[in-house]
């Protein structure tokens, strides 16, 4: 397993734990003090950002060669992958409330931050599946 992967691994495992936490959260706080504020159970969400430190404490591949064009194209197509589907979690969580409201409804704007962290934990995690999906595929990765 090469860097890229085991980077991938931990967003994947944090992003998880995060969402899992945030809606655990969410849940019980929901049915124990009400909705303005079982909202801060998603806090838990934070947790994911722990997985931005796995760059820092993975370290590089032993070798002259550590990344070539096979891993830049998974690369990109991961990136690919990460775009299209952020923007799709982007249009339907803006569409969603006009069909449900109605073209007379409103949202407040202290939704804007959870859609834009939405969207950032949706890139992450998409993206890291898709490498490590096509590394699957491929068949490539040094055993440890």
């Amino acid at each position: 397993m090469n860097r890229a992967q085991k980077i991938a691994w931990c967003l994947v495992i944090a992003i998880s734990m995060g969402v899992i936490a945030g809606c655990a959260a969410f849940g019980v706080l929901y049915f124990t003090v009400g909705m303005p504020k079982a909202a801060a159970g998603f806090g838990f969400v934070g947790i994911a950002g722990l997985g931005g430190f796995a760059p820092l404490l993975i370290k590089k591949d032993k070798g002259s060669v550590t990344f070539d064009e096979r891993d830049r194209l998974i690369k990109r197509r991961a990136a690919l992958a990460a775009f299209g589907t952020s923007h799709l979690f982007v249009g339907l969580v803006c569409m969603l409330p006009f069909f449900i409201l109605g073209p007379e409804g409103s949202i407040s704007v202290s939704w804007l931050p959870e859609i834009f962290i939405g969207a950032a934990l949706v890139v992450f995690f998409v993206h890291s599946v898709a490498v490590l999906i096509q590394y699957w595929w491929g068949g490539k990765g040094e055993k440890s």
